[in-house]
């Protein structure tokens, strides 16, 4: 925007300039929200729907930006490093780190290469191996992540029965809200962390390369 300030108005002042770089993230990410959970009338059944792949692709997408930001490092993000953010700045235990494993392997990668979570995804690291489907809202129900134990097939969209063992039940809503408040509480830790606001500076450096 031509009208910004440079530096947003904070030269030399890392924990003002944090604050406003996480308020226009942050304004950003609602904004994106705001679009993809408004309501538009279906074109494949009666209703209304939402952009729900969308939402939760931005809301990956925002939670591994602030990871980046805690860590010192925009490079390698995996479900460990976004567990730490989740752990330290979002509700507890409702973001547990088996919680974000399961949620961020099951969802994230299909999301980001494909742009939707079709099928079954299953987790190889329980014996016997859980097999994990889906349920998605723009509710505002908490927890907004909920992993049950569900015994079922997939029977409409498949070319054969496909069986499942658990169902994740994700909330847009109360995502969002999560998140939003989160990343509040981050930015507030960076007011007074010199550790925190030289990991932020380490990202600026890799957003921002000097000549």
């Amino acid at each position: 925007m031509a009208n910004r300030p440079a530096h947003r108005n904070a030269p030399g002042n890392i924990p003002r300039f944090a604050r406003h770089f996480l308020e226009a993230r942050l304004a950003g990410f609602e904004k994106d929200m705001e679009i993809c959970l408004t309501p538009i009338s279906s074109k494949t059944r009666k209703g209304m729907t939402h952009a729900y792949f969308p939402a939760l692709g931005a809301c990956f997408g925002f939670l591994e930006y602030l990871t980046s930001l805690l860590r010192g490092n925009l490079n390698g993000i995996g479900w460990r490093d976004v567990a730490n953010w989740t752990g330290r700045f979002l509700p507890q235990p409702d973001y547990d780190r088996e919680l974000t494993r399961v949620f961020f392997e099951a969802f994230r990668h299909s999301v980001a290469h494909r742009g939707i979570s079709t099928g079954i995804w299953i987790d190889r690291s329980k014996l016997p191996h859980w097999r994990v489907t889906w349920k998605i809202s723009a509710d505002i129900h908490r927890p907004s992540c909920k992993l049950v134990p569900e015994l079922g097939e997939l029977r409409k969209d498949p070319p054969w029965p496909c069986r499942y063992t658990h169902r994740m039940h994700i909330s847009l809503g109360a995502l969002k809200a999560d998140i939003v408040q989160g990343a509040a509480t981050y930015a507030t830790a960076l007011d007074n962390d010199k550790e925190l606001q030289d990991r932020f500076m380490a990202c600026m450096r890799q957003l921002y390369p000097r000549n």
